[in-house]
């Protein structure tokens, strides 16, 4: 059975958790993950995010294609090591746990791709644990986990075993608090909304996804701005925060 250490970096959990507030948690959001792979360690540094609605599997083969060429400029050994999702309207903890049947069968199709069956791993973002992210810091509480990961059951074939808490890394001391960088992104945007374009909002904060990108090329407007890729602005953000500790 996959033994390895899955850490999941600050930016990628504030990049996941914008995406899924842009969209007012009622749509199914769907990224990519990029990190670094070792024999002991699988680690998740950055998420780029691909829709936010059920995924066709034209947009996910050119999100990935993309994905692909932009790892390729990179000077940094980065590669893709699995995908996230946040399930729309949920209504139970029950729920919460289980990813949907799209974002199972994009990571099941990407995992074909791959020999090694511990390589690639479907990270599922709890958009209950987000709201309650916001309370809790506003009572001065801790706020649970954000983050439940799932790596292919040898038997069924399928993304359905939950990794072992004790397995995932979610925050490190060291680096600052992961919920109070996701607090402070959140209410940079001023409310939750679909017309999240249209806010003016502290810092300019910003996050798009690749359907975005697709709509706004159509147009040809604000190719540069709305980067689903980088999402500089989300970057920014979190290195802000991380030079001020």
């Amino acid at each position: 059975m996959p033994s390895s250490t899955i850490a999941i970096s600050m930016l990628a959990q504030t990049k996941m958790a914008l995406h899924s507030a842009r969209h007012c948690f009622s749509n199914p959001i769907h990224g990519i993950l990029l990190g670094h792979r070792s024999a002991s360690l699988l680690e998740v540094t950055d998420a780029l995010p691909v829709c936010h609605e059920v995924p066709t599997k034209p947009i996910v083969d050119m999100a990935l294609r993309f994905a692909d060429i932009y790892l390729q400029q990179k000077k940094e050994s980065l590669e893709i090591v699995g995908w996230y999702t946040a399930n729309a309207n949920v209504t139970s903890s029950f729920e919460e746990e289980i990813p949907n049947v799209s974002a199972c069968r994009v990571v099941s199709s990407m995992s074909e791709q791959i020999d090694n069956t511990e390589a690639i791993v479907l990270v599922l973002l709890s958009a209950m644990g987000v709201v309650s992210t916001l309370d809790e810091k506003e009572k001065g509480a801790s706020s649970a986990p954000l983050c439940t990961v799932f790596e292919k059951d040898v038997k069924t074939r399928t993304f359905t075993q939950k990794v072992d808490a004790t397995r995932v890394l979610t925050n490190e001391s060291s680096k600052g608090d992961v919920s109070e960088v996701i607090v402070r992104a959140l209410k940079g945007m001023s409310k939750f909304s679909t017309e999240y374009d249209e806010l003016s909002t502290e810092g300019g904060l910003r996050i798009y996804d690749f359907v975005d990108h697709i709509t706004d090329f159509e147009k040809r407007e604000n190719l540069d701005v709305k980067n689903w890729i980088e999402n500089k602005a989300v970057l920014e953000f979190v290195d802000d925060y991380l030079k001020a500790r």
